[in-house]
């Protein structure tokens, strides 16, 4: 008997936060023996403290694997396709009543943070789409409208474009409609 789920637009595992004593120094081993790419991090001064982002592919995942000095922030991040599908699966977790420790505009994505029943956090993101130098974590609330969210997006950014289209990088011209997709619905980045 096949068991059916409600995937909520999961498109799956986005990438893996990890605990290192030295991120810098990992960073560069996953660089050289795991031919990965070191797009991101800080130093200690940072308020998370030091951190290293790496992808294998940063034209498609900013990041597949981040490292942090605090292994509070240790994590397993799961992608969602839209905006739309990021709210609902934050309304399901809020229903079940599991609190929600965080919820950020990282710029390149929203997301919200919770713990499983045995402690491990768990993010779940949509990717905006938008290219924004991590980390970054402004506080933000997925109970705010689509509009308002990406509002957000814009005041960051300093976009004054009142279409949603800003957020893939791209321009449409005037009076022309949007496909459903511009705003990253059904898009793989």
């Amino acid at each position: 008997m096949e068991t059916k789920h409600d995937s909520l637009e999961m498109i799956g595992l986005g990438h893996v936060g990890m605990y290192a004593k030295n991120p810098a120094s990992l960073a560069e081993f996953y660089r050289d023996v795991m031919g990965m790419q070191i797009v991101g991090g800080s130093d200690a001064s940072h308020p998370i403290g030091a951190t290293a982002f790496l992808s294998s592919r940063p034209l498609e995942e900013h990041h597949e694997i981040a490292l942090f000095s605090n292994a509070k922030n240790a994590h397993r991040a799961f992608k969602v396709g839209s905006l739309a599908a990021l709210k609902r699966f934050h309304q399901k977790i809020v229903r079940r009543g599991i609190p929600i420790k965080f919820q950020f505009n990282h710029g390149n994505a929203f997301a919200f943070y919770f713990d499983d029943p045995e402690g491990n956090m768990i993010e779940v993101y949509w990717r905006t789409g938008l290219e924004y130098p991590q980390p970054f974590a402004q506080a933000t609330d997925l109970t705010k409208t689509e509009e308002e969210l990406l509002e957000e997006l814009k005041v960051l950014t300093g976009q004054k474009d009142s279409t949603c289209d800003f957020v893939r990088g791209v321009r449409t011209p005037p009076n022309q409609a949007l496909p459903p997709t511009a705003c990253g619905a059904n898009r793989r980045f």
